[in-house]
C-alpha cells in the first residue's frame, strides 16, 4: 500500500520559514480552547487552498506542491493535491480511499490508520488538545497568531516526528499553517489561504473522485 506519509499525518486533512515575531508562552491556554471550540461549533463546512513545502536535507530547494482541501461535519474530508502531480485522499463514513494515477484504492480495512487519521482530525476541529491521548500540547503566541506545539506520546509517531506546529488566526479562528518537524531535521510546511467557512459541499465530494 503507498499512501502519501503527510496525508496520513494530516488527518492522523503549519510553520513558515519565519512563523511568527517572538513567539511567547500562552498564560491563559483554556481561553484559547474556549475560543477555538466554540469557533469549531459553528463550522459546519471548511474549504480551503493549500500550498505545501517539503523540506530535506539532501535537497537545496523545498519541493512543493498545492491542493485544496475540504471538511464537512461530522467526520468527511477530502485532501486534493492538485500539483505538481494529482492525489487524493478522502475519509468518510469509517471509510478510506486514496486515488493515486488513476488508481483508486480502499484502504478502510487499515484500522491503525483511520483511527489516526480521526483521532487527529477531531483534535485540529474541535480544539480538544488537552483531551488527546496521541500529543502533549503547549501553547504560545504572537500579535497575529495562536501557536500549539503538538510531542507525539505514541512512541512510533515520536520516533519519526518532533512536533507538529499549528498555528491559528487570532481573527477568526481558522488553522492558517500546519507544519511536521521530523527527528532527521526535515520538515513539511502547509499554508491555508482562500478559506471559506459555512460553504455548501455536497456529499458526492466525499465518496466520488
Amino acid at each position: 500500500m503507498k499512501i502519501h506519509f503527510t496525508i496520513l499525518l494530516s488527518f492522523l486533512l503549519l510553520s513558515s520559514l519565519v512563523i511568527a515575531q517572538n513567539p511567547e508562552p500562552l498564560t491563559d491556554n483554556k481561553e484559547f480552547i474556549a475560543k477555538l471550540q466554540e469557533q469549531s461549533k459553528q463550522n459546519k463546512t471548511i474549504k480551503a487552498d493549500f500550498t505545501e513545502e517539503r523540506y530535506m536535507s539532501v535537497l537545496k530547494e523545498p519541493q512543493k506542491s498545492t491542493g485544496i482541501f475540504y471538511f464537512k461535519k461530522e467526520d468527511m474530508l477530502r485532501w486534493e493535491k492538485t500539483a505538481p502531480s494529482s492525489y487524493i485522499f478522502i475519509s468518510a463514513d469509517n471509510k478510506v480511499k486514496v486515488r493515486e494515477s488513476d488508481k483508486v484504492k480502499d484502504v478502510s480495512s487499515f484500522n491503525q490508520v483511520i483511527g489516526r487519521i480521526k483521532d487527529l482530525m477531531l483534535t485540529l476541529v474541535n480544539g480538544n488538545f488537552s483531551d488527546s491521548k496521541q500529543f502533549e500540547p503547549s501553547y504560545f503566541q504572537t500579535p497575529q497568531l495562536y501557536i500549539v506545539k503538538l510531542k507525539p506520546k505514541n512512541k512510533r509517531m515520536s520516533n519519526s516526528f518532533e512536533y507538529i506546529q499549528l498555528c491559528f488566526n487570532k481573527k477568526n479562528m481558522l488553522l492558517d499553517e500546519l507544519s511536521f518537524f521530523e527527528k532527521s531535521g526535515d520538515k513539511n510546511v502547509m499554508k491555508f489561504s482562500n478559506q471559506h467557512v459555512n460553504i455548501p459541499l455536497p456529499d458526492t465530494l466525499f465518496t466520488n473522485f
